[in-house]
């Protein structure tokens, strides 16, 4: 390995950092200097977060017998790359988390392995295909390893492929698939150089960069310090909150120096969904166009009930003929009334077995008698549907009945027929909730999105039996609300045409 005679930074700048430098200078400045004004991380990032970890050390399967860096060790980055470069010196053939520091840029690549002499690297993204800047990131790992690796001949993406279908036992060779981003990485040396460079002068300089808000804010993710540099424009009269509009929308208007919705000129707006929540703005009040709702509500034919699905995506296939990412339907709650009672039905599929087909066949026996099937937001519900008519073709009938009850309530919302300043231009089931029930909602919830649902019901493969019958109950208890809301959403349409 060559040898460099250099003074580190206290930090070197990661590939973490370089891409936020790459996003907004300000964001990297603040990442490295005033980490303590980042924003707290939601469960749904650590969840995606978690994934992507487990999903990295999965891959190490593809070339066993490699040594971690980081076992054992306390997280020291410098002595990271000391290892690896005794690693590699020591004849070493495969490493984990191989750590490389150059120029006061620091990488730490999934694996590195000797093949025909020569080194070979791989980073491993949970994903189904490949980004830009999952290019970039892998691109500027090259520069750096290069510069400290001279035999690094090939550099290659690890993404899990969409084609593969669980058959037998885990074929991992089958599994992933790995695309070298070697063109892209040579191309672009002098770039990296540049751009490192210019990240080294940002932190130099010893003050935070100032630079106005916009669309990089969110490209290519959300920024970590958007409670810092979006503190003045939290008000729901902002216009940075309305719905339905792209940030590039959003933002022209921003610029122009029209920061409320109330300022907007109404009668240039065409799109209807913008229009109505400019409309509340102004006047603070919900908007609702009678005749359209009440057109809608009158072809719900009774008796009716409301269904929520929740589903599993696991990234490795764990039932047999599913593939990478696949929606694997887990539990569906639905909601009725009989004899003036509200009734709930819930049906929770053990993750050990695959029992799509129990599934399919509870959801229809008890959905048969209903002549209209009430949903927010029909999409996921209709794409497992679907999915399991492939699957059960001899259910393929009974499931198109199913279908054709099905009556979406987010169709007057997202048309524009209704909406609520509260809302504040969310359309979301959740946005109506404290609408239609002011007592009932998810914020009392363990759980409240369906991302963590689905990774909590993944946790049940590693926990005991009283933890998993605890984590059931939870799943249950937030299927339920939303099949609830749904369900109550309705009586609150009725209740605004009285």
């Amino acid at each position: 390995m060559e040898q460099h005679n250099q003074v580190f930074m206290s930090s070197p700048i990661s590939k973490s950092a370089f891409i936020k430098a790459e996003q907004c200078l300000k964001h990297f400045y603040l990442y490295k200097n005033h980490p303590y004004l980042r924003d707290s991380l939601s469960k749904e990032k650590q969840f995606i977060f978690k994934r992507g970890t487990d999903v990295g050390i999965f891959a190490q399967k593809l070339f066993p017998g490699g040594v971690d860096v980081t076992e054992g060790e306390k997280r020291d980055q410098q002595l990271f790359a000391q290892k690896t470069k005794d690693l590699i010196a020591n004849g070493t053939q495969t490493i984990y988390e191989a750590t490389f520091i150059y120029d006061d840029l620091l990488v730490m690549v999934d694996i590195l392995t000797k093949q025909d002499d020569k080194w070979v690297a791989y980073e491993v993204k949970s994903s189904l295909k490949i980004t830009d800047t999952y290019v970039k990131d892998a691109c500027f790992q090259f520069y750096v390893i290069k510069n400290c690796l001279p035999d690094l001949v090939d550099f290659n993406l690890l993404t899990l492929n969409p084609k593969y279908v669980l058959d037998g036992d885990l074929d991992i060779s089958k599994l992933f698939k790995a695309t070298s981003v070697m063109k892209d990485a040579l191309k672009n040396l002098e770039y990296f150089a540049h751009k490192t460079h210019i990240a080294k002068l940002t932190l130099e300089q010893g003050k935070i960069p100032d630079i106005k808000i916009g669309t990089h804010c969110f490209q290519p993710y959300d920024c970590d310090f958007l409670g810092t540099c979006w503190k003045n424009t939290n008000d729901s009269s902002s216009v940075l909150t309305l719905g339905k509009l792209t940030k590039q929308a959003m933002f022209d208007l921003y610029d122009k120096g029209i920061k409320r919705i109330d300022e907007i000129d109404i009668n240039t707006i065409h799109n209807k969904e913008v229009k109505i929540q400019v409309k509340a703005a102004i006047e603070q009040k919900e908007q609702i166009n009678i005749e359209e709702v009440r057109n809608f509500v009158t072809h719900i034919e009774e008796p009716f009930c409301s269904l929520d699905i929740e589903v599993w995506m696991p990234a490795i296939p764990y039932y047999q003929s599913t593939k990478p990412f696949q929606q694997i339907p887990f539990l569906f709650s639905m909601i009725s009334e009989e004899g003036g009672e509200v009734k709930t039905f819930s049906y929770f599929k053990p993750i050990e077995e695959d029992l799509r087909k129990e599934f399919l066949e509870r959801i229809l026996l008890v959905t048969k008698d209903f002549k209209s099937i009430l949903m927010f937001d029909k999409s996921l519900e209709e794409t497992v549907l679907n999915q399991l008519a492939e699957l059960y073709p001899e259910y393929r009938n009974d499931i198109t009945d199913l279908k054709k009850k099905i009556v979406d309530l987010a169709e007057p919302i997202r048309k524009g027929n209704y909406y609520h300043p509260d809302m504040k231009g969310n359309f979301t089931l959740k946005s109506i909730a404290p609408l239609v029930n002011q007592e009932a909602g998810f914020n009392n919830l363990d759980i409240q999105s369906g991302i963590s649902a689905m990774y909590i019901y993944e946790s049940l493969l590693e926990q005991n039996v009283i933890e998993g019958e605890h984590i059931k109950l939870q799943l249950m208890e937030y299927c339920e609300m939303d099949a609830l809301i749904t369900y109550q959403l309705l009586n609150y349409f009725r209740m605004k045409l009285n």
